[in-house]
């Protein structure tokens, strides 16, 4: 299994927001560290996507930089986009809307693949404050 082309095909299905085809990258047993104290199952990362691209529905990202290992990947990204609506998670407001606001994500992705080929972890990391304080500022 090539892990290049898997975190080629991860990162396109969710850009392009095709959410079958991403599901299909995921194993069975898939779990997202948003946070970490935050561990989403494949429903729930789901339901966060949806949440981000509503809020941002011009949100692009620019991988600059991938790593590869027999377990997995791990790639560099520069991601921006402009607020339309709140974040809306699990019925609450995370991100409020602020008209015009603009946000600009840089973090790393970890994903950890198993025998078949299939993410079964999915791990960020990012300046969560530094995020949160250029959302409230912007």
């Amino acid at each position: 299994m090539d892990v290049t082309q898997l975190q080629q095909r991860v990162h396109e299905a969710w850009m392009r927001q095709r959410w079958d085809d991403w599901r299909r990258t995921c194993a069975d047993e898939y779990r997202f560290d948003l946070t970490p104290t935050i561990r989403l199952d494949l429903e729930q990362t789901l339901a966060w996507s949806r949440a981000w691209f509503t809020a941002f529905p011009d949100y692009r990202e620019e991988v600059k930089a991938v790593y590869t290992s027999d377990a997995g990947v791990a790639y560099e990204l520069i991601g921006a986009g402009t607020s339309s609506a709140d974040v809306r998670l699990f019925g609450r407001t995370v991100i409020p809307h602020v008209p015009g606001r603009s946000v600009e994500v840089r973090y790393a992705k970890v994903l950890v693949v198993n025998d078949a080929g299939k993410v079964i972890r999915d791990r960020q990391y990012l300046d969560a404050t530094a995020l949160r304080g250029g959302l409230e500022t912007r």
